[in-house]
């Protein structure tokens, strides 16, 4: 009898020992970022049976489990990389709300002035000072659109170094969780199938950090490792083995930086499938907020330009001389990019249809085909020179097949736009040679202030340059609410996930109190065991 009451006594001691250890260990990482609390888990020995009954044999630790649900993990990960991703898209936005909209830098009140300058020669079309201030004014706006398309291309440049930062993380994070994997896989073999708690939330919590870079899908597997995938299914953690992200030019235009994900020795382009995360909002910006605003500043400029000098040319300057082109585009030619043997050029023939795109023209032995690239639409082209949407193409030296070229009618104009002009003479406000003081022309000139030359006639260049504007300002407002509401879920999530898994101070100090009063009354049940085993051997001397 005094053997059995002390090894249950034992066994008590035993397992509320590790109940007090477990307990410290919670209040130890009370402050641990991603640490999951644990528990013991405990139950009856198997019992012993004699001829009056089956008698107890005392308690075993079962295992220490981590209190920890994949449910509320999953929502987490999935609110953090949905705010991530929020988040970076609305700070790169906002910067170019703040300059489009800024009437330091913005063009709204450039354009008035030059316009206001364009009726004053109108009125007096000999005065030299309101010549002299018009070629001011110009001189004013070029270097807005000049300004704007600077400003834009340092954010761009913001982008492209960020993106490097986000891709190197990734990668440093992925590595980690590859480690770890190795490690848990090695630790559940050794400790047949008991999981090392502490190594778990090790690699939660990076799987979490990941999330806030990129959208991930972790799928569990059989021995214990974590697979993750990016994308549409793409491997970036294998078991002990992780791929790596990375930029590369684009093949094209080296401005333009394309992700790629390496695994082994093969490199493929993975940018048009990732989203969520930091990662997701700076490409989901460079798509839809920075390369928009930059062709669409750049249609401006062009259109402008085009519309100005078409009407300045059929006019005659204070010497009877022609008009010449009052504003240049550094080319009468639009920036082709090739990859091959070819040689493709293009112009400007209709302001009218200019379209905010780029355009990407492909030749695969037999067919020309032309895609829009803001909306993918394609075109097939039968002959050359072919007019599509305000520009001209013409194919000068026949290409390879499979060689391709990128047409970019407005991306560069706003930077390449400038003053022909110099000479405040030269500005040709007369209709006829030798009239000085018509005006006829300078009046044609100053209507196109309110004319509706861009966005197929239905728009002049204030309203087209408030429109880009306005659409600017509603992304980003729409963005500042979305993660506004992003914000709540996450929080609302984390919350969720520390109500269960995270360590209260309360709750574990009447553990201590409890486990303490259980070990002080397995410890006197040893005594008392040793005492009925004292007296038995007394007994029996």
């Amino acid at each position: 009898m005094g053997s059995a009451i002390l090894d249950i006594a034992t066994s008590a001691l035993r397992v509320t020992q590790r109940a007090l250890d477990t307990t410290g260990h919670n209040i130890a990482n009370v402050n641990t970022e991603g640490y999951s609390r644990q528990r013991v888990e405990t139950a009856t020995r198997y019992p012993h049976f004699t001829g009056a009954g089956f008698f107890g044999t005392g308690v075993e630790t079962t295992a220490i489990k981590r209190v920890y649900d994949d449910f509320l993990a999953t929502r987490l990960r999935n609110a953090t990389s949905g705010f991530s991703e929020v988040d970076s898209f609305h700070r790169f936005t906002a910067q170019i709300d703040r300059i489009v909209a800024d009437p330091n830098v913005g063009l709204s009140s450039a354009l008035e002035n030059f316009f206001n300058a364009v009726h004053d020669v109108a009125s007096d079309p000999t005065s030299i000072p309101a010549r002299q201030t018009l070629l001011s004014e110009a001189e004013n706006l070029t270097g807005r659109f000049q300004l704007l398309d600077s400003r834009l291309k340092e954010i761009g440049s913001q982008t492209r170094h960020q993106l490097q930062t986000e891709t190197e993380e990734i990668n440093a994070t992925a590595k980690t969780i590859a480690e770890l994997n190795d490690k848990i896989v090695y630790e559940l073999a050794r400790g047949q199938g008991d999981p090392p708690n502490d190594l778990l939330d090790q690699r939660d919590l990076l799987i979490q950090k990941l999330a806030e870079k990129i959208h991930v899908t972790p799928v569990p597997q059989d021995n214990g490792a974590i697979n993750i995938f990016i994308g549409n299914g793409l491997n970036l953690v294998t078991d002990a083995n992780a791929s790596q992200l990375g930029l590369q030019p684009n093949d094209l235009d080296p401005n333009i930086q394309e992700v790629t994900l390496t695994t082994g020795d093969a490199t493929i382009t993975v940018t048009s499938v990732l989203s969520g995360g930091e990662l997701g909002g700076l490409l989901k910006f460079q798509n839809q907020v920075l390369s928009p605003t930059q062709n669409k500043i750049g249609r401006l400029a062009a259109g402008l330009a085009l519309e100005f000098n078409a009407l300045h040319q059929t006019g005659f300057d204070l010497d009877g001389s022609s008009g010449d082109q009052f504003f240049s585009l550094q080319s009468p030619e639009i920036p082709v990019l090739q990859n091959g043997s070819g040689t493709v050029t293009a112009r400007y023939v209709n302001a009218a249809d200019l379209q905010a795109s780029d355009y990407l023209l492909e030749y695969d032995g037999s067919t020309y085909t032309l895609t829009r690239l803001s909306d993918q639409t394609q075109t097939t082209l039968t002959g050359f020179p072919a007019a599509v949407d305000g520009i001209e193409i013409d194919v000068t030296v026949s290409p390879a097949p499979g060689d391709r070229f990128l047409i970019r009618p407005t991306a560069d104009a706003a930077g390449r736009i400038g003053l022909a002009v110099d000479d405040p003479r030269r500005i040709a406000a007369s209709a006829t040679a030798g009239a000085v003081g018509d005006n006829a022309v300078a009046l044609e000139l100053a209507g196109l202030e309110d004319a509706k030359k861009l966005l197929g006639g239905k728009a002049t260049f204030k309203d087209a340059y408030g429109q880009m504007v306005a659409e600017v300002g509603t992304l980003t407002r729409s963005a500042e609410i979305s993660r506004g509401a992003q914000e709540v879920v996450k929080n609302q999530a984390l919350q969720d996930r520390e109500s269960l898994s995270g360590v209260n101070l309360d709750e574990e100090a009447a553990n201590l109190v409890k486990y303490q009063q259980a070990y002080q009354a397995a410890a006197q049940v040893v005594s008392v065991a040793s005492q009925t085993f004292d007296a038995l051997i007394n007994a029996v001397r």
